[in-house]
């Protein structure tokens, strides 16, 4: 009878095991395997009990993935990280945001806690005792986005379920790195990714990962900001570079300290070989070389009064700027400190000027201004001396209408491949320098902004210094309210200058004594390195987008690019080293 009994236990027993089996084979058959190549496993997702010794940003919900012994000391914050769902067949992808330990068995993390003789570390290495390394931390992943493949596509959406315990955990290749941080594959080379300071690599080819700038996105604008010395000027040399050969447009570049005429030269870090072949590789990676501009001229405003008393470089065009071709209404960009009233009324004046052909110069202007008698209609004597006293100065400096020089031609500016380099260095007045700078935009602007035919190339154009022409703080109240205009004036330039394929871009030294408004026209901001009083200024003006203190430990070359439409987050790059032509200055 017992063994009827046993016999009839262990035929269901058999039954219910192959059940299980089958059942089991089934749900196998159903699970989607990850089906994403190119992928290093170095992990698996793990709930810890309590987590302990925090790095980084622990105030969120994040998953928590403990990672292979290989591979813990290669992770960092920021890192990339995909987890493999079995059930639904579908990616996690995030970044790690914490690092902490499991405090699940506490004893293995502090061995002999209470013996009174401790035994340091280098005591434990001498004697090849180790075991203590092998105590891994978890890092702690934010989700960003779920990745499934949808037939022969690969489909970004939300985060809208949780992967099961002991989900595979891997490192994405190259083309998902960029789906997780949400940057293009195709695009102008801006330097390449870091986690830290640690370049970051394609698992499958050693690549070094590239920052590309979609090209519709250059048109949005852009700041580069930073104190001196951290790479703002390679970084723009290398913008230069860009444009010219992926773009092939004309640029404008406001060159402060003579830096930027040397481009047109064999770049001298090749002829001195002193490029590491870090740098190099960085160069192969991204697939660029330095090159030489090959189209390149210099432009010098010249006061009134200046005259030809030696030959001249050939290199260099001379230019005036002629009162008699500037259109009126635009006449507050070029007459600074001009009073509410005094703008309004200007361009009447000159329109009766202009009328009755008293003259044509700016010369002409003041003494007919000085000499006439209006009705006070038109114009009060108290506005009337006002403008006097304002444009004393300005024609004293013989910012306008040297009769020997030409102005510039605007047909010779905006060719495809040409590099137009306005020196401002040899001007001594800040307001001369703003009058230059604010006439060659208007003119650009003056045919850019109604090329509906493209008749004219994608253009760029680039302001060194930019605080020097748009700054902060200004005690005039006269002078505040032109540099408003001037701002809301280049405002409107970004605007309307993106669908005509005009790029602005603007680079300071002193964020702390730029415009506010400035930082609102561009889409994307560059940080470089910054002092703590720049980033405590900064932090009032704008929501700043990292943290402080990574912004002030950015070492030379380094930077954050923040771009809205190009990333969805802030990415840290390197920049290569300078493509044109740079004085060497540190190493």
């Amino acid at each position: 009878m017992e063994d009827r009994s046993l016999n009839f236990f262990l035929n269901n027993q058999r039954e219910y095991d192959l059940a299980v089996l089958e059942a089991r084979r089934i749900s196998l058959e159903k699970m989607k395997f990850p089906w994403l190549e190119g992928s290093k496993e170095i992990g698996f997702l793990t709930v810890p009990k309590s987590i302990s010794i925090v790095v980084g940003d622990s105030n969120r919900n994040l998953l928590w993935v403990r990672v292979s012994y290989e591979w813990c000391s290669k992770i960092r914050l920021s890192f990339p990280i995909l987890i493999y769902d079995y059930l639904r067949g579908e990616y996690l992808a995030g970044v790690v945001k914490s690092i902490g330990y499991d405090l699940e068995n506490p004893s293995s993390y502090e061995r002999g806690g209470l013996i009174p003789n401790v035994v340091f570390t280098s005591e434990l290495i001498q004697y090849n005792d180790v075991e203590f390394l092998e105590t891994l931390p978890v890092f702690g992943v934010e989700p960003i986005c779920s990745i499934k493949k949808d037939f022969d596509t690969i489909v970004k959406g939300t985060v809208n379920f949780a992967p099961h315990i002991r989900a595979p955990a891997f490192i994405p290749p190259e083309n998902m790195i960029n789906e997780i941080f949400g940057l293009p594959k195709e695009g102008v080379p801006y330097g390449i990714i870091l986690i830290g300071e640690d370049p970051i690599k394609d698992p499958n080819n050693n690549r070094f990962l590239a920052y590309r700038m979609r090209k519709d996105l250059l048109f949005e604008h852009e700041l580069v900001l930073g104190s001196t010395g951290k790479g703002k000027t390679v970084k723009c040399k290398n913008d230069v570079y860009g444009f010219l050969t992926y773009v092939n447009g004309a640029i404008i570049i406001f060159d402060m300290h003579n830096e930027y005429s040397m481009i047109k030269e064999n770049p001298e870090f090749v002829e001195r070989n002193v490029v590491s072949s870090f740098d190099k590789k960085i160069w192969q990676d991204l697939k660029v070389n330095p090159i030489k501009v090959e189209d390149l001229i210099t432009w010098m405003w010249v006061p009134n009064g200046f005259k030809e008393e030696e030959p001249m470089d050939p290199n260099v065009h001379y230019f005036s700027i002629k009162f008699n071709d500037i259109n009126p209404e635009q006449l507050q960009y070029y007459l600074p400190a001009l009073s509410p009233q005094g703008y309004v009324v200007l361009p009447r004046l000159v329109r009766k000027f202009k009328e009755y052909s008293f003259g044509h110069t700016f010369e002409d202007f003041y003494e007919w201004l000085q000499n006439s008698n209006f009705d006070p209609y038109l114009i009060s004597n108290r506005t009337k001396e006002a403008l006097l006293r304002r444009f004393a100065p300005i024609l004293e400096e013989g910012i306008f209408d040297n009769p020997n020089f030409n102005d510039i031609d605007i047909k010779e500016i905006l060719r495809n491949g040409r590099v137009s380099v306005f020196r401002l260095d040899h001007i001594k007045s800040n307001m001369a320098r703003r009058i230059v700078v604010f006439h060659v935009i208007s003119k650009i602007a003056s045919v850019k902004l109604t090329d509906s035919k493209e008749k004219y190339p994608p253009t760029m154009i680039l302001i060194d210094e930019a605080h020097n022409f748009f700054p902060r703080n200004i005690y005039d109240d006269d002078e505040r309210d032109y540099v408003t205009r001037a701002i809301n004036w280049v405002d409107r330039i970004c605007k309307e200058g993106r669908k005509f394929r005009l790029r602005m871009e603007f680079s300071t030294q002193s964020p702390e004594d730029l415009h506010p408004n400035v930082i609102k026209t561009v889409n994307t901001i560059t940080f470089f390195g910054c002092t703590p009083i720049q980033v405590n200024t900064l932090d009032k003006i704008m929501d700043i987008p990292v943290s402080k203190n990574d912004l002030t430990n950015l070492p030379m070359r380094q930077a954050i690019i923040f771009s809205r439409g190009n990333s969805d987050i802030p990415i840290r790059i390197l920049i290569p080293w300078p493509l044109l032509n740079h004085k060497i200055t540190k190493k």
